[in-house]
């Protein structure tokens, strides 16, 4: 096997997805799977959609090419990420629903559309508690009023917010229901009742579990919950779900013995591919020195140091090492091209 290596458990992906899906079903909750986390993967956005998943969502259009050219026209795709200018077109030919804060944007797709002879749904992005995009709730009946009456080939299709994404906060009942309150709004002064209300991210498993999503929220678009076993709120595992889906693996490259009797093992994984912030050893007697671009060095634990000589569980130079991730540990190593994938079926 190449090294470094992140291996990847499909199985295990997929029964996290399954665990979501169902509780989010028994909700009344739509699950939109999120792939964005590791570079749209045909392998495990299969993987999701195994569990019953329909919807694929992703924040890059690159991405979503790729699940839109792997799937084809019957494969609903929404775009993450409010839009840039420059992407309305490619935007146009590769997803069905995006998520829009601007109107010189959503006037751009209604021109593209036109031209096409097509529609694009739109989901109306809305600032509750995250500080990150989306309209301000006064701005929001205007905001669809002027799409109703100016855009005639897009469709005001949801209302939507995220959460934990920005900020440290996590998302409560009262700021869910304020999109509720706003969709009636909405409605009055539009005419447009919308079909969906997508209530956030994997931050909302903890309301999910609880009961306390108010009732009108039909729509989460979740990923890290499903591809590494927590929520974003708390990081608490989610019961019955696998935390250890990813699992990367870095080859010794030297182990040094100081005079001091201290080891230092130094490993073919640098900051180019994963930052030693976001990748935990497996091995509880290990820990992070520090890393450089293309190293990253360990220590063995002094109180566990002579246990080790005696039993002869030094390290050695073609030896591994593994690591648990973070998201952000996860994401750059799918990300990194210096990093090889290994897929595990069973």
């Amino acid at each position: 096997m190449n090294y470094p290596c992140l291996k990847i458990n499909l199985k295990k992906i997929s029964h996290n997805s399954k665990i979501i899906n169902l509780k989010c079903t028994q909700s009344g909750i739509s699950l939109v799977g999120v792939t964005k986390g590791v570079l749209g993967d045909i392998k495990i956005a299969e993987a999701i959609k195994k569990s019953g998943v329909n919807i694929l969502a992703d924040s890059r259009l690159e991405n979503l090419k790729k699940l839109r050219s792997f799937y084809g026209r019957n494969q609903q795709l929404i775009m993450l990420r409010s839009p840039m200018l420059s992407e309305v077109k490619d935007l146009m030919e590769i997803c069905d629903i995006s998520l829009n804060t601007q109107l010189e944007v959503i006037e751009k797709i209604d021109r593209f559309c036109r031209e096409k002879k097509k529609r694009h749904r739109i989901i109306v992005m809305v600032e509750t508690d995250d500080e990150r995009e989306g309209l301000l709730p006064e701005e929001v009946i205007d905001f669809c009023r002027t799409v109703v009456n100016k855009f005639k080939s897009i469709e005001l299709y949801g209302l939507g917010t995220n959460a934990r994404c920005y900020t440290n906060k996590g998302p409560t009942p009262d700021s869910l229901k304020m999109l509720i309150d706003l969709k009636e709004k909405v409605a009055r002064a539009t005419g447009r009742v919308m079909p969906v209300i997508s209530g956030g991210n994997s931050s909302i498993w903890n309301l999910i579990e609880k009961g306390s999503v108010p009732e009108g929220i039909n729509q989460i678009r979740v990923g890290e919950a499903i591809l590494l076993g927590h929520n974003t709120v708390d990081y608490k595992p989610i019961k019955g779900a696998f935390m250890d889906s990813f699992i990367l693996e870095a080859e010794i490259i030297e182990v040094k013995r100081k005079d001091s009797g201290v080891y230092k093992i130094i490993l073919a994984l640098g900051l180019q591919d994963a930052s030693s912030r976001n990748i935990y050893c497996c091995d509880p007697d290990l820990y992070i020195i520090g890393q450089s671009s293309d190293h990253t060095i360990l220590g063995i634990k002094r109180d566990k140091l002579k246990k080790r000589e005696d039993r002869c569980l030094i390290p050695e130079t073609g030896g591994t090492v593994t690591f648990n991730l973070d998201y952000f540990g996860l994401l750059s190593s799918m990300t990194s091209p210096f990093i090889k994938k290994s897929y595990i079926k069973g």
